[in-house]
């Protein structure tokens, strides 16, 4: 969508028709069929099973919680549907990608008592009908941004971002999720190098350079997407790869990043 404007462009479009854009994306053939198509076949599953069987049922519901990539972990998406999610114990509670919890947590919403999570996973009436409203929403709105980023470089992380991380208030939470992580380093200037320091090491330096409170702010998340737009798409003048290697071509310039706790702030 928008494509070959640029990302800073396509993001000045998105911020004055955003809503008549995802409505058009919405209601164009494909994904409007894809949606029907889910909402006929839902009434005929009568179990997790029939969920798993169904490929295209099952891809449309991933891509509400952008785990479409992860279609072929069958035990995982079991155990996350049928599983239940308030147990400390549950496989979702063990992991730290909170996609995995998100999809747990909404096929479990509203489950009466005494009633198994696989028979939630089925659901029946109102239920079914607000679940599979969420998962069509949630479907479309991971297509516009996969568009959006297919078109111009950078704008489907930089969307991303601007819908989920007000929701985020540590660092911690931030780095795991590899694209609000991946924002965050472009917007304050880290080179891609940042992903080889040490799990401790990305945290400390994000936590003095990153002012969280800013992701309590529409106006800061904004101007954190302007900057990772802008450097996603600046052209560099040397390659940032040569930059980490010496003169004779080893990687002692990795090993002085790792060492040196302020190297990346300049």
């Amino acid at each position: 969508m928008l494509p070959g404007i640029g990302a800073q462009a396509a993001m000045a479009v998105v911020d004055r028709q955003g809503a008549a854009l995802q409505a058009r994306f919405a209601a164009r053939r494909d994904n409007a069929a894809d949606a029907a198509g889910l909402r006929e076949r839902a009434q005929r599953m009568t179990d997790v099973d029939s969920l798993l069987k169904d490929r295209r049922a099952l891809r449309m519901v991933l891509e509400a919680f952008q785990l479409e990539s992860e279609i072929d972990k069958r035990a995982m998406i079991r155990r996350a549907l049928t599983e239940d999610p308030a147990s400390p114990s549950s496989l979702v509670n063990r992991l730290v990608d909170r996609r995995w919890r998100e999809l747990a947590a909404a096929f479990a919403e509203g489950r009466p008592p005494g009633q198994t999570p696989a028979d939630a996973a089925a659901g029946t009436g109102e239920k079914l009908r607000g679940l599979l409203d969420r998962i069509v929403q949630g479907a479309m709105v991971n297509r516009y941004e996969k568009a959006m980023g297919e078109a111009n470089p950078g704008m489907r992380e930089a969307l991303y971002f601007r819908r989920v991380a007000g929701g985020v208030t540590t660092v911690p939470q931030l780095m795991a999720d590899r694209a609000l992580v991946e924002v965050a380093r472009g917007a304050l200037g880290l080179p891609q190098q940042f992903g080889m320091l040490s799990f401790e090491q990305q945290r400390d330096l994000l936590t003095r350079r990153l002012d969280m409170s800013q992701l309590q702010d529409p106006k800061g998340i904004a101007r954190l997407t302007g900057r990772y737009l802008a450097q996603a798409n600046a052209v560099p003048a040397t390659s940032p790869v040569a930059a980490l290697f010496d003169s004779q071509g080893s990687a002692n310039g990795i090993a002085a990043l790792a060492g040196r706790r302020l190297s990346l702030s300049a």
